[in-house]
């Protein structure tokens, strides 16, 4: 077999796995009170306060009227607010998340974290250093794209970073 068919099949597994576990991981939203998009609103916001509807729809790739109903859901239920003081031009909102949007997050966040841990703690330890090699060689795979600096295999993560 050619190293292109195996970079391919590779390649295939890789996207099937990344979707399956994404599916499970939007799975642990369950009753929490906001779909998997809704949750990666909030995220944005949270990383990013004083993003507004323009930002938020072309990191999302939807078109700025899509965004603009779901910002306005976020914030009739309380998640997001906006907050003109973040610009000059006092034309312009940029949103900031709500303590309840943060306190959703943070529980969306703990389900999906334990729920994975559980997972790894069924590996052996060799498995478990290879998951580690893989994530951070799929951490530069990511930097590559959004032209963040990536860091060498074994290297520490800094301070703050957003992952």
């Amino acid at each position: 077999m050619g190293q292109g068919r195996h970079s391919n099949d590779l390649a295939h597994r890789l996207q099937r796995l990344v979707l399956q576990l994404n599916r499970e991981l939007r799975a642990q939203n369950a009753g929490a009170g906001a779909s998997n998009a809704d949750a990666m609103l909030l995220a944005e916001v949270r990383h990013s306060p004083g993003l507004g509807v323009s930002e938020l729809a072309a990191i999302e790739n939807v078109a700025r009227s899509v965004m603009s109903e779901r910002v306005k859901r976020l914030q009739v239920a309380g998640l997001v607010a906006g907050d003109p003081a973040l610009h000059q031009d006092r034309r312009r909102v940029g949103l900031v998340i709500t303590d309840n949007g943060r306190a959703l997050l943070e529980t969306i966040t703990a389900k999906r974290r334990d729920w994975m841990a559980e997972r790894l703690a069924t590996l052996s330890p060799s498995e478990r250093e290879a998951v580690q090699v893989a994530v951070e060689s799929l951490e530069r795979i990511i930097g590559q794209r959004t032209g963040t600096a990536a860091r060498p295999p074994g290297s520490a993560k800094i301070e703050g970073e957003r992952t």
